[in-house]
């Protein structure tokens, strides 16, 4: 078929080669003058499924006596939608685990050279968040992945730089976890999607859609693109809300918003080996190359408006484990990121054709994005060609938000 695909973050474009892969013909649609410039650009691109699915099952747990639908309170539409009473865990971790195999084999069979890193360390500086890292610890194993609790003596000969002014408890080490730079990956995967014949519009902005036996795409004030496709696929992230809204098609995503810092390292034996969690302010340090970035979590789009801003706390946690690790000052070359990331209400991407025949999503991911990339874009075309999947799809199904995929 002839397929559009919206949006050129990691999600489209592995999207967009997955689709490809099966024969389609794939135009690409993208506002910004690349790939990667949104969502994609400067996550942490940690991939551990196992912590992953643990971190999420806990949150579940610790959100479900108030109703997820508490953590929506005051966002459009969240009076509507149906909080999920299930836990996200298991199908996060099929997904995730599908994911990192399926990265694994692009970088190997498409011999993509990325930044990468083995290794992630939880470290904590109060004897009370030890509690938490021993329930991690059990939901981790429980998730089929190795991890070690350790004390503070052990950890700090694994990351020899950090800070031996700053109290540490303990540690929780997976050794199995790795980092690759998401952009980097993203960018080199464009470049074999259109050695494939993929084709990418950039700096189209996509404003609607027109439905119908054939679709049309209207782009940069609703001039229409000038061919036809059988299909679209709306990866567009905080975009697709609206598109999908001009197609009469309401799904309850929400904004949020990402935060990371990028520096070069100053000097390598003041750096980090590989990933450091901070489990109490949930900000995570990882080694890119000569590069450092240390990002936090999602947090409301609304709470950083009016100058509140999020990075004080991300060279604070930096500053607390890694004194000294980044270059600063005049010509240094910080990178202060900040993005908009789109996620479902139960915490679960949207996968799939929409009521209106010939649409079809990848999007609501939220902070997961980019472990679940891979399997989801194999999961989509799977869809599209009416193939069996390696896993159930039913978890990610549009099909779940009742009222809403119609």
């Amino acid at each position: 078929m002839k397929l559009a695909v919206i949006g050129a973050g990691v999600i489209g474009v592995t999207t967009a080669y997955e689709l490809s892969c099966n024969g389609h013909e794939v135009t690409v649609f993208e506002r910004t003058s690349t790939a990667a410039e949104g969502a994609s650009f400067a996550n942490m691109g940690l991939l551990a499924p196992a912590w992953m699915a643990a971190s999420a099952s806990a949150q579940w747990l610790q959100d479900r006596p108030a109703g997820l639908a508490s953590w929506w309170r005051g966002l459009r539409r969240a009076s509507t939608a149906v909080p999920s009473r299930t836990d996200p865990g298991n199908a996060l971790l099929a997904l995730a685990d599908s994911g990192a195999q399926r990265l694994d084999e692009l970088c190997s069979s498409l011999q993509l050279s990325v930044d990468s890193h083995q290794g992630m360390m939880v470290v904590w500086r109060e004897t009370r968040d030890s509690k938490r890292a021993e329930d991690l610890h059990t939901r981790i194993r429980a998730c089929g992945a190795e991890c070690r609790l350790m004390p503070a003596e052990q950890a700090r000969a694994l990351e020899s730089a950090l800070s031996a002014e700053t109290p540490l408890q303990g540690a929780l080490v997976m050794a199995d976890a790795w980092s690759v730079n998401c952009r980097q990956f993203t960018l080199l995967l464009r470049t074999a999607a259109q050695r494939r014949g993929c084709r990418f519009e950039f700096g189209r902005t996509v404003s609607s859609i027109q439905a119908g036996a054939r679709h049309r795409v209207l782009c940069d004030g609703d001039v229409p693109f000038p061919e036809h496709f059988d299909g679209v696929v709306l990866c567009a992230g905080s975009g697709s809300d609206g598109l999908l809204a001009s197609l009469g098609v309401r799904l309850p995503l929400a904004e949020w918003e990402g935060h990371s810092l990028s520096a070069a390292v100053r000097e390598p034996l003041d750096a980090p080996v590989a990933v450091v969690h901070d489990l109490q302010h949930q900000v995570s340090i990882a080694r890119m190359g000569q590069r450092i970035r240390v990002s936090g979590p999602a947090v409301r789009a609304w709470r950083t408006a009016g100058g509140n801003t999020p990075f004080k706390a991300l060279y604070a946690v930096l500053d607390d484990w890694f004194p000294g690790a980044i270059r600063r000052g005049n010509g240094a070359g910080v990178q202060e990121w900040t993005a908009r990331i789109t996620s479902t209400i139960d915490g679960l991407p949207v996968i799939g054709q929409t009521a209106r025949p010939g649409i079809w999503v990848n999007t609501g991911h939220g902070m997961h994005g980019w472990v679940t990339a891979c399997s989801s874009a194999r999961l989509l075309a799977d869809m599209v060609a009416g193939q069996d999947s390696a896993f159930d799809p039913a978890p990610y199904s549009t099909s779940r938000f009742a009222g809403h995929a119609e």
